[in-house]
């Protein structure tokens, strides 16, 4: 697949507009966690990303030259927009078999303005069998509806056991409420439940921990209306993340094969 063919399939913005509006509340959603040069980058990759709103092509040393700063600086502060669910990272996209392969770059849309409408942040839950329905009130760690909840979820296995016992460590540092960890750890199950034969228990583990941490990291900045429909979305946008992530690797597999099978019939 080429990238024209990848830019339209990726493509999260219908206009440059929506990606702006989408930057400067990213910006000013993660302000006082971004550097100068962290900012720099965000901007930097709208302006390569408007052909197709919010979708860059580039390679690492491209970016480099462009923004004075070594490549390993580069790899660094993208990798910390990727961590803050600012930006999509697809690796390795070549068009040749010779060369560096450059990447595509895809600018999300903001989840703090998106959960803020009522309707999107209820669209955003898995189903309403799988996760039940939350007030739709503000949340933060000021303002934390103190419940106790009669049920218990049963987890076997002492892997699972010691899984579950971190999910729900990590929960109760922020918020030490039963109900909102069940329903959180509910929907995250949710989500991973059909994947746990494709995937190991450890890197499906880090998916959930890693999405409790951005949740956490953005209720610090501002309350949240329906929390757990905010987290659904992060958990879905970083198990897409590592289905391309597999599809990539599969891909650079095949390339290796290739160019091996060519090199031994010489």
């Amino acid at each position: 697949m080429n990238y024209v063919s990848l830019a339209i399939k990726h493509q999260p913005f219908e206009t440059k507009v929506e990606m702006n509006k989408a930057i400067k509340s990213h910006v000013a959603e993660h302000g006082n966690q971004l550097s100068d040069t962290e900012i720099e980058m965000i901007h930097l990759l709208s302006r390569y990303a408007c052909k197709y709103p919010g979708v860059a092509y580039l390679k690492n040393d491209t970016i480099a030259s462009l923004i004075g700063k070594s490549r390993r600086t580069v790899i660094r502060v993208l990798n910390k927009l990727v961590d803050l669910s600012i930006i999509t990272r697809l690796e390795n996209m070549r068009l040749q078999r010779v060369g560096n392969g450059a990447n595509l770059y895809i600018i999300n849309p903001s989840v703090i303005r998106n959960v803020t409408h009522r309707k999107e942040a209820e669209n955003a839950e898995v189903s309403t069998d799988s996760v039940p329905k939350m007030q739709d009130e503000p949340l933060s760690f000021k303002n934390i509806n103190k419940k106790e909840s009669k049920e218990s979820l049963q987890v076997e296995g002492s892997h699972l056991k010691n899984s579950y016992r971190e999910f729900k460590q990590l929960v109760y540092c922020f918020i030490p409420e039963k109900e909102f960890f069940y329903r959180l750890y509910r929907s995250y199950k949710a989500q991973v439940k059909s994947l746990e034969s494709l995937y190991a228990e450890e890197t499906l583990h880090e998916v959930g921990i890693h999405s409790l941490k951005a949740m956490f990291s953005a209720m610090k900045i501002k309350e949240i209306h329906n929390p757990v429909g905010y987290f659904c979305r992060i958990v879905k946008q970083k198990l897409d993340d590592l289905y391309r992530e597999c599809l990539w690797e599969m891909e650079e597999e095949r390339d290796s094969c290739g160019r091996s099978s060519a090199c031994n019939t010489y």
